[in-house]
Protein backbone atom coordinates (compact mmCIF):
# COMPACT_ATOMS: atom_id res chain seq x y z
CA UNK A 1 0.00 0.00 0.00
CA UNK A 2 1.26 3.49 -0.88
CA UNK A 3 1.78 5.30 2.41
CA UNK A 4 0.70 8.70 1.09
CA UNK A 5 -2.58 7.26 -0.23
CA UNK A 6 -3.18 5.75 3.21
CA UNK A 7 -2.61 9.13 4.87
CA UNK A 8 -5.01 10.79 2.43
CA UNK A 9 -7.66 8.15 3.21
CA UNK A 10 -7.51 9.09 6.92
CA UNK A 11 -7.14 12.84 6.25
CA UNK A 12 -3.67 13.09 7.76
CA UNK A 13 -2.13 16.29 6.32
CA UNK A 14 0.94 16.06 4.08
CA UNK A 15 3.00 18.59 2.17
CA UNK A 16 1.95 18.91 -1.48
CA UNK A 17 3.63 16.22 -3.60
CA UNK A 18 3.55 14.00 -6.67
CA UNK A 19 5.64 11.15 -8.04
CA UNK A 20 7.70 11.63 -11.21
CA UNK A 21 8.90 8.86 -13.52
CA UNK A 22 11.03 11.08 -15.79
CA UNK A 23 13.07 14.31 -15.56
CA UNK A 24 10.49 16.12 -17.68
CA UNK A 25 7.63 14.99 -15.46
CA UNK A 26 9.58 16.09 -12.38
CA UNK A 27 9.95 19.55 -13.94
CA UNK A 28 6.22 19.82 -14.63
CA UNK A 29 5.34 18.77 -11.07
CA UNK A 30 7.87 21.14 -9.51
CA UNK A 31 6.65 24.07 -11.62
CA UNK A 32 3.09 23.32 -10.46
CA UNK A 33 3.98 23.02 -6.76
CA UNK A 34 6.25 26.07 -6.65
CA UNK A 35 9.80 26.59 -5.43
CA UNK A 36 11.92 25.69 -3.62
CA UNK A 37 11.10 21.99 -3.60
CA UNK A 38 12.44 18.75 -2.14
CA UNK A 39 13.10 15.61 -4.20
CA UNK A 40 13.51 12.08 -2.83
CA UNK A 41 13.83 8.55 -4.12
CA UNK A 42 10.37 6.98 -3.97
CA UNK A 43 10.28 3.40 -2.71
CA UNK A 44 7.49 1.16 -1.50
CA UNK A 45 10.13 -0.83 0.42
CA UNK A 46 11.86 0.18 3.68
CA UNK A 47 14.97 2.24 2.94
CA UNK A 48 16.97 4.93 4.72
CA UNK A 49 16.91 7.49 1.91
CA UNK A 50 19.35 9.89 3.55
CA UNK A 51 22.05 7.24 3.92
CA UNK A 52 22.08 6.43 0.19
CA UNK A 53 21.99 10.03 -1.00
CA UNK A 54 18.31 9.80 -1.80
CA UNK A 55 17.16 13.18 -0.45
CA UNK A 56 17.77 16.63 -1.96
CA UNK A 57 16.37 19.85 -0.48
CA UNK A 58 15.79 23.45 -1.57
CA UNK A 59 16.04 22.68 -5.28
CA UNK A 60 15.67 25.64 -7.69
CA UNK A 61 13.91 25.39 -11.08
CA UNK A 62 17.06 24.97 -13.16
CA UNK A 63 18.28 21.98 -11.10
CA UNK A 64 15.17 19.77 -11.12
CA UNK A 65 15.95 17.54 -14.10
CA UNK A 66 19.59 17.00 -13.14
CA UNK A 67 18.50 16.18 -9.57
CA UNK A 68 16.11 13.55 -10.95
CA UNK A 69 19.01 11.96 -12.85
CA UNK A 70 21.25 12.08 -9.77
CA UNK A 71 18.60 10.38 -7.62
CA UNK A 72 18.06 7.70 -10.26
CA UNK A 73 21.79 7.01 -10.16
CA UNK A 74 21.76 6.83 -6.34
CA UNK A 75 18.91 4.30 -6.45
CA UNK A 76 20.73 2.12 -8.98
CA UNK A 77 23.99 2.29 -7.01
CA UNK A 78 22.10 1.18 -3.89
CA UNK A 79 20.67 -1.83 -5.73
CA UNK A 80 17.12 -0.50 -5.51
CA UNK A 81 14.33 -1.09 -7.97
CA UNK A 82 13.60 2.42 -9.25
CA UNK A 83 9.96 3.37 -8.67
CA UNK A 84 10.17 7.11 -9.27
CA UNK A 85 11.10 10.34 -7.55
CA UNK A 86 8.93 12.07 -4.95
CA UNK A 87 8.69 15.79 -5.76
CA UNK A 88 7.52 17.74 -2.71
CA UNK A 89 6.79 21.18 -1.43
CA UNK A 90 9.41 22.23 1.13
CA UNK A 91 7.81 21.96 4.56
CA UNK A 92 7.29 25.03 6.72
CA UNK A 93 9.43 25.26 9.87
CA UNK A 94 8.43 23.37 12.99
CA UNK A 95 9.30 20.57 15.41
CA UNK A 96 10.05 17.20 13.83
CA UNK A 97 8.22 14.27 15.42
CA UNK A 98 7.47 10.67 14.51
CA UNK A 99 4.09 8.95 14.77
CA UNK A 100 3.62 5.28 14.01
CA UNK A 101 2.16 1.91 14.78
CA UNK A 102 3.52 -1.60 15.23
CA UNK A 103 2.06 -5.03 15.83
CA UNK A 104 3.21 -6.32 19.20
CA UNK A 105 3.19 -10.15 19.43
CA UNK A 106 1.63 -10.00 22.91
CA UNK A 107 -0.55 -6.88 22.97
CA UNK A 108 -1.51 -6.47 19.32
CA UNK A 109 -1.42 -3.03 17.67
CA UNK A 110 0.42 -0.27 19.52
CA UNK A 111 0.68 3.40 18.58
CA UNK A 112 3.72 5.56 19.28
CA UNK A 113 4.87 9.17 19.17
CA UNK A 114 8.40 10.43 19.58
CA UNK A 115 11.16 12.81 18.58
CA UNK A 116 11.45 12.56 14.81
CA UNK A 117 13.62 13.39 11.85
CA UNK A 118 17.08 11.97 11.31
CA UNK A 119 17.67 11.64 15.07
CA UNK A 120 14.65 9.43 15.80
CA UNK A 121 16.70 6.22 16.06
CA UNK A 122 19.44 7.93 18.10
CA UNK A 123 17.36 9.72 20.74
CA UNK A 124 14.84 6.92 21.45
CA UNK A 125 12.50 9.55 22.90
CA UNK A 126 9.24 7.66 22.42
CA UNK A 127 5.90 7.13 24.18
CA UNK A 128 3.78 4.05 23.40
CA UNK A 129 0.20 2.92 24.06
CA UNK A 130 -1.72 -0.26 23.28
CA UNK A 131 -4.67 0.38 20.95
CA UNK A 132 -7.38 1.47 21.17
CA UNK A 133 -6.60 4.85 22.72
CA UNK A 134 -8.73 7.86 23.62
CA UNK A 135 -8.08 11.57 23.12
CA UNK A 136 -6.61 12.03 26.60
CA UNK A 137 -4.15 9.20 25.92
CA UNK A 138 -2.79 11.04 22.88
CA UNK A 139 -2.10 14.16 24.95
CA UNK A 140 -0.51 12.12 27.74
CA UNK A 141 1.80 10.45 25.21
CA UNK A 142 3.03 13.83 23.98
CA UNK A 143 3.54 15.09 27.55
CA UNK A 144 5.60 11.99 28.43
CA UNK A 145 8.28 12.80 25.86
CA UNK A 146 11.60 14.06 27.18
CA UNK A 147 11.48 16.60 24.36
CA UNK A 148 8.02 17.87 25.40
CA UNK A 149 9.33 21.22 26.76
CA UNK A 150 10.39 22.32 23.26
CA UNK A 151 6.71 22.54 22.27
CA UNK A 152 6.50 25.73 24.35
CA UNK A 153 10.11 26.94 24.33
CA UNK A 154 11.47 30.43 23.64
CA UNK A 155 8.09 32.11 23.70
CA UNK A 156 6.59 29.91 20.97
CA UNK A 157 3.67 27.53 21.35
CA UNK A 158 3.44 24.63 18.92
CA UNK A 159 0.28 22.87 17.70
CA UNK A 160 0.00 19.95 20.11
CA UNK A 161 -3.70 19.62 19.22
CA UNK A 162 -2.77 18.84 15.61
CA UNK A 163 -0.17 16.27 16.69
CA UNK A 164 -2.69 14.59 19.01
CA UNK A 165 -5.12 14.42 16.08
CA UNK A 166 -2.53 12.59 13.96
CA UNK A 167 -1.93 10.10 16.80
CA UNK A 168 -5.68 9.41 17.04
CA UNK A 169 -5.94 8.89 13.28
CA UNK A 170 -3.05 6.42 13.39
CA UNK A 171 -4.94 4.64 16.16
CA UNK A 172 -7.88 4.35 13.73
CA UNK A 173 -5.56 2.96 11.05
CA UNK A 174 -4.27 0.37 13.53
CA UNK A 175 -7.80 -0.81 14.28
CA UNK A 176 -9.02 -1.00 10.67
CA UNK A 177 -6.12 -1.69 8.31
CA UNK A 178 -4.03 -4.88 8.05
CA UNK A 179 -0.61 -3.29 8.53
CA UNK A 180 2.42 -4.66 10.35
CA UNK A 181 4.13 -1.31 10.73
CA UNK A 182 3.54 2.35 9.91
CA UNK A 183 6.31 4.92 10.24
CA UNK A 184 5.33 8.57 9.66
CA UNK A 185 8.57 10.51 9.98
CA UNK A 186 8.86 13.39 10.14
CA UNK A 187 5.54 14.84 11.19
CA UNK A 188 6.45 18.53 11.37
CA UNK A 189 4.45 20.32 14.07
CA UNK A 190 3.99 24.00 13.23
CA UNK A 191 3.21 26.90 15.54
CA UNK A 192 -0.11 26.82 17.40
CA UNK A 193 -3.09 27.02 15.07
CA UNK A 194 -1.05 26.15 11.97
CA UNK A 195 -1.39 22.36 12.17
CA UNK A 196 1.24 19.87 11.14
CA UNK A 197 2.61 18.43 7.90
CA UNK A 198 3.80 14.92 7.07
CA UNK A 199 6.93 14.81 4.93
CA UNK A 200 7.56 11.07 4.63
CA UNK A 201 5.84 7.78 5.41
CA UNK A 202 6.69 4.08 5.28
CA UNK A 203 4.26 1.15 5.38
CA UNK A 204 5.07 -2.53 5.98
CA UNK A 205 2.13 -4.83 5.25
Amino acid sequence: MDGFNLLAKYKIPTVEYDIAKSPEEAQRIADSIGYPIAMKIFSSKPVHKTEIGGVRLNIPPDAVQQTFTDLLRSAVNAGMEFEGVLVQQMARPGIETIVGLKQDPTFGPVVLVGAGGIYAEILHDVSIRVCPIEKHDAYEMIQELKSYPIFSARGKEYDIDALADVILKVNSIALVESIKELDINPVIVHEKGQGCSVVDVRVIE
